[in-house]
């Protein structure tokens, strides 16, 4: 808002309340009487708008319990026009205009006000021509802005709920498309960070939880999802006694055993799977896992003819290397994997992803050529895609049975 050719009011509505000028804060001010601060507010987040004084009396006295709204209304406005004065240092400016019934914030007072300097480096960071580094730039200083909740506080004000709503979407769409550009540049760690930054903020808002693991998932870091995963899943238990969505319980089964990034062994896998066979006794699980069993064992009736085996497919980078640089490609790579194997196995065989950079396989198959003939042609057409030139697919396969496969 443009102005006087003097320092500017500003105003930050963001995690609370308050406005500074030069050396003093409004919080400064005395006796801050509750129906006059609340005018104030009301009015700087309308400050693109003029207010009915119908509107004002309906915002100050809801319950009708005011027997002369419109004179009480005049003594509050003059009050607080005096508050500005002194806390604006010049007794002459009026900070706040009245005309034909409707007031508004004196576009001649200059002022900063957070919520209008956030959307505006929001739409210069969503324009055309801006550059992914100067949008990268504009996205961290709208995100640095919002501290919270719009008048965080003023929680029994129904007003502020659309307001609270409507800054609250901006700011996680922000947080979204700024990691988004961070994902572009392959700055992976700067977009989990994006997410830290974010849930500091709004430490009860499952779906940052939900972008970040889907993420951290996608780069196969596994431990550090699991991890993100327990810590929402604690804060939802202890505040409010709930459970995790079901978005999350789905994400978190994407993470299976994939604890570690160095590759596994297919024997070492069989023994620890063997161990944690439960012998008479049923098997509590989660309703979607419940889910996904149900269909896989459809088809018991198929499986029982066959030999089942254990399979490990391995994805080894031209360098062998799993550094920073790496995690784009061998991220995007699984995903091509994953896609060929789920299109090309039965659909009783079962399929997740073990580590960064393997996927365990259960397989049914009537012999030794049953069960080598899809795994042939898993690597046949892996290696023959564009993203794949350099690349080796090793193949493993055992039976579930002492036999060696």
């Amino acid at each position: 808002m443009g102005g006087l050719d003097t320092e500017s009011i500003v105003i930050n509505t963001f995690g609370g309340f308050n406005m500074f000028f030069k050396d003093r804060g409004l919080s400064d001010i005395p006796s801050r009487r509750s129906k006059m601060w609340t005018a104030l507010k009301f009015l700087i987040a309308h400050h693109k708008r003029k207010v009915s004084d119908a509107e004002l009396i309906e915002i100050l006295w809801p319950d009708n319990d005011c027997l002369d709204p419109a004179g009480a209304l005049n003594k509050i406005i003059y009050r607080l026009r005096k508050a500005l004065a002194e806390f604006y240092g010049e007794p002459k400016i009026q900070c706040i205009n009245f005309s034909q019934g409707q007031y508004s914030w004196k576009p001649s007072v200059a002022c900063i006000i957070d919520t209008a300097e956030f959307e505006t480096l929001l739409a210069q960071a969503r324009h055309a021509n801006v550059t992914i580094d100067e949008r990268i730039g504009l996205y961290k200083k709208a995100a640095a802005l919002y501290r919270g909740d719009f008048l965080r506080g003023d929680d029994s004000e129904l007003w502020l709920i659309n307001f609270v709503n409507y800054y609250r979407h901006l700011y996680f769409a922000a947080v979204g498309e700024l990691a988004a550009l961070y994902e572009r540049q392959t700055m992976f760690e700067e977009a989990v960070g994006v997410y830290d930054d974010a849930i500091k903020i709004e430490p009860y808002e499952e779906s940052l939880y939900a972008r970040q693991i889907r993420l951290l998932n996608d780069l196969g870091e596994y431990p550090r999802a699991k991890r993100q995963y327990q810590t929402i899943e604690r804060i939802l238990k202890r505040e409010f006694d709930l459970k995790p969505s079901a978005e999350l319980e789905n994400l978190l089964l994407e993470t299976g055993d994939a604890s570690g990034d160095q590759a596994a062994d297919l024997n070492e896998i069989k023994t620890q799977l063997e161990n944690n066979i439960t012998k008479n006794a049923a098997v509590f699980c989660g309703a979607e896992t419940f889910k996904r069993i149900y269909s896989c064992d459809k088809y018991l009736d198929e499986r029982i003819h066959f030999t089942v085996f254990l399979a490990m497919l391995t994805v080894q980078l031209p360098d062998d290397s799993f550094e920073n640089e790496n995690t784009g490609r061998l991220r995007s790579l699984m995903k091509v994997l994953r896609r060929i194997a789920l299109q090309n196995l039965r659909p009783c065989d079962i399929v997740c992803q073990y580590s960064a950079n393997q996927f365990l396989l259960m397989l049914t198959a009537a012999g030794e050529k049953d069960k080598t003939a899809p795994l042939c042609r898993i690597r046949k057409l892996f290696e023959k895609e564009p993203d794949a030139d350099g690349c080796k697919l090793h193949i493993q396969a055992i039976s579930v049975k002492d036999e060696e496969g």
